[in-house]
């Protein structure tokens, strides 16, 4: 009962902090932070952040890395608020999570469709060239727990096109399997048990 609680709790801080970004003078900058902060709070994962993360700057930037749990968003996140997403379409559906992905500026990917991949590249490259902006991209395309999956090379081209530098991270969770959402996970399943978890740590190199 407390899982599900807790669960409303998530939802119901993301659909406030979703309705705030609309307030005139509002940063949503600073509500992305807060938002993600808050949210791994929620959840009761202590981050610990080794390395340096990007430094905030006028030029555009590619992060890339693995992708293990819907909570790598959040982790990211925090620790770079300037950072813009890509996910796949489904995301945009989720409850809640779906319209804050959108308004934190996520760009959202049918990768079923080959013309929309391209069309997605172009999409990413005017945003990182015209916005100068910062994009996480996980190559893996899902998340998985398989370090030895094969990366899509899509990026690394925009970014050798565009000569866009590309930092690099790593994410791991302590406990792994149970924070992971991967195969034929269910989302509300896979977070009632994270929520159950205890002395949880969120790892970012």
């Amino acid at each position: 009962m407390i899982a599900v609680i807790k669960i409303f709790l998530v939802f119901g801080r993301t659909l406030y902090y979703y309705l705030l970004s609309f307030f005139p003078g509002v940063s949503v900058l600073e509500l992305k932070e807060k938002w993600a902060v808050n949210a791994m709070k929620d959840f009761g994962y202590k981050i610990e952040v080794k390395g340096s993360p990007p430094v905030s700057s006028n030029e555009p930037l590619i992060l890339v890395g693995n992708h293990i749990s819907y909570l790598d968003i959040m982790l990211l996140m925090s620790a770079f608020p300037d950072v813009t997403f890509i996910a796949k379409k489904e995301v945009r559906s989720w409850p809640i999570i779906g319209v804050g992905a959108e308004r934190a500026g996520t760009l959202f990917v049918d990768r079923s469709h080959k013309e929309d991949r391209a069309r997605m590249r172009n999409s990413i490259a005017e945003q990182l060239l015209k916005h100068r902006a910062k994009v996480a991209i996980f190559p893996s395309g899902t998340t998985t727990l398989d370090e030895n999956v094969v990366w899509k090379k899509g990026v690394f081209e925009i970014a050798a096109e565009n000569s866009i530098p590309v930092k690099a991270f790593k994410i791991s969770y302590d406990p792994m399997r149970e924070s992971a959402y991967v195969d034929e996970d269910n989302l509300l399943t896979q977070m009632k048990a994270a929520f159950k978890l205890k002395n949880k740590t969120a790892k970012l190199t």
